[in-house]
């Protein structure tokens, strides 16, 4: 019996043990491998799951699920994990991975994400440094494990400590009295250009920091770097679509398994089903937003989220907003297969404020009423998020406080609640893998048409059904995918030897067989010897298949003579 973690989210080793401890002993179902080494030496592990007594993975049509590419977000990881353990321990399920195959990366961003849940220090997926004067340099000054917060008391300071729970630093309004303070990431500044402590008279006292001068580390999100819709000036873009290795070898993947009908994308936003595209409704092909729509309500139905267009997650005040470079873009534009992202769900959805309710609130109950319910919420469970500010000489600033909330874990999350949010999300993740794309060969009409005793052959005419009764048709999304996505359903005859195809098609290729029951009839005209006879020597095959409905053959005899 496999066991899944809910008391918190899983480091990089404990990933990496379940998934080798898993092959080991469910070998007949699952393969463990590594996509990619990362920077840092940590693999990008891959598990692919299917029957494989029943055909190999890539014969098969697929599943997509990937979690972790922005490092805040683990609870994706645990989700991943626990549908391994579902697939692979629940008996109803075996069916399935007898017809198609799952392949789940449970860690996109494994640096990123140890640095996150390590450090505790606000990361999307990757920081990379800037160079010249001022740059801040992220590091653990006093030694705790952590980089978290610095602030010293400053009366042009932007923050204050909130007036009900002094563990927030809240931006300071008008009218407000101090203390203020500045902040600044835990840390030094390389190559610094001074740090003088002027002294505003009486106590009052701060080091000098031109904070419009100071280099930042640069911040890439990894989710902004899929080639369709890319935008350079977009933040988080990095130097060009897959320019890091990680990215590129899931990118890689993708493009490679063209059997892939459908996906997940796990994160750790305000609860919801992000459907695609960036596009408006408007644009969109109405036969695959109908279809969309009605998947996502089915997921709504199951998980409790909210089904939300891409371009509303956001303030309802702001305009529609466009993330150039996401998954679910790649997944309709350049793929052509079903895809949402799933955010699981953050901090504040644990303290019982909704998605909706949080978009609708201005920043400052954000920052002030919703950061005390997240608090109280932690305080409530025994969970601690905040640690005390303590005095620290800082060789540049001179005398700093070190402390603050803890980041880096699904933004503030509460680990165990994963444990009812997981069992919904692997539910729906099966329906929707249940409308996988499936061929059905039927109606094989074979009809002697004679015998020419010249040359001791006899004509016969093969005709047959080539359907698919799957939830998909299998080119999926009918407005998505690009043209080297686009495969037709093949037909051919494999015969016993000495038979011959007459028929000027040997190979029919059916460019689209829509959902539930859409079907093409196909029809040989063959010649064989006429001492084919006999058990074995006058059986034939129709066999039919496509990358992302499989293969399926049928057999069937011709006339003994």
């Amino acid at each position: 019996m496999l066991h899944i973690k809910f008391s918190e989210f899983y480091k990089y080793h404990e990933v990496e043990s379940f998934l080798l401890d898993v092959e080991k002993s469910h070998g007949r179902y699952i393969k463990i491998k590594n996509l990619v080494a990362t920077p840092e030496g940590r693999n990008v592990y891959l598990a692919e799951i299917t029957d494989s007594e029943t055909g190999l993975a890539e014969n098969k049509g697929a599943y997509f699920i990937q979690a972790g590419v922005h490092a805040q977000e683990p609870a994706g990881t645990t989700a991943a994990l626990y549908f391994i353990k579902q697939l692979l321990e629940e008996e109803k399920y075996k069916e399935l991975l007898k017809k198609i195959a799952f392949y789940i990366v449970p860690r996109v961003n494994p640096d990123g994400m140890e640095y996150a849940l390590t450090k505790r220090c606000p990361i999307r997926s990757r920081l990379k440094e800037v160079y010249g004067k001022n740059r801040i340099i992220p590091k653990d000054l006093n030694g705790d494990g952590y980089i978290l917060t610095m602030r010293w008391k400053d009366p042009a300071g932007p923050f204050k400590e909130d007036e009900e729970d002094p563990r927030i630093m809240v931006r300071r309004q008008t009218g407000d009295k101090g203390p203020f303070y500045s902040v600044l990431t835990e840390g030094i500044i390389e190559d610094f250009d001074g740090a003088e402590t002027i002294n505003y008279g009486s106590n009052d006292s701060a080091p000098f920091v031109d904070f419009k001068n100071l280099k930042f580390p640069r911040t890439i999100d990894f989710n902004r770097n899929w080639p369709v819709n890319w935008n350079p000036k977009m933040p988080g873009a990095s130097s060009y679509p897959f320019s890091d290795l990680e990215m590129k070898a899931v990118g890689d993947f993708l493009v490679n398994h063209p059997n892939i009908f459908a996906g997940i994308d796990l994160h750790c936003g305000g609860n919801g089903i992000l459907r695609p595209s960036m596009k408006p409704d408007s644009e969109m092909n109405q036969e695959d937003l109908e279809l969309i729509l009605n998947i996502g309500k089915v997921a709504e139905r199951i998980t409790d989220f909210p089904q939300i267009h891409e371009r509303e997650y956001k303030e309802l005040w702001r305009q529609p907003v466009i993330l150039h470079g996401n998954s679910n873009d790649w997944a309709y534009f350049k793929m052509g297969i079903s895809h949402y992202v799933i955010e699981l769900g953050n901090g504040f959805n644990c303290a019982g404020i909704s998605t909706k309710e949080y978009f609708n609130a201005d920043s400052i109950t954000r920052e002030t009423i919703f950061m005390r319910k997240v608090l109280k919420y932690h305080d409530d469970q025994g969970n601690k998020i905040f640690v005390p500010w303590e005095k620290y000489q800082h060789p540049q600033l001179g005398e700093v406080e070190i402390g603050g909330i803890l980041h880096g874990n699904a933004y503030y999350m509460y680990p165990p609640v994963m444990e009812k949010i997981s069992p919904k999300v692997a539910e729906f993740m099966i329906y929707h893998a249940e409308n996988h794309p499936e061929l059905i060969i039927s109606n094989v009409d074979v009809i002697d048409l004679g015998t020419d005793n010249e040359s001791n052959t006899k004509i016969c005419r093969i005709r047959a059904t080539v359907g698919n009764i799957g939830g998909f048709g299998t080119k999926v999304m009918k407005g998505g995918g690009s043209s080297d996505m686009d495969f037709p359903v093949t037909v051919k005859l494999i015969l016993p030897e000495g038979a011959e195809i007459l028929s000027r098609i040997k190979i029919f290729e059916i460019n689209d067989l829509g959902a539930s029951g859409d079907s093409e009839i196909v029809e040989w005209f063959v010649k064989l010897p006429i001492n084919i006879a006999g058990k074995e020597q006058n059986r034939l095959f129709i066999e039919a298949r496509h990358p992302r409905a499989g293969i399926c053959r049928k057999e069937t005899r011709l006339m003994a003579v």
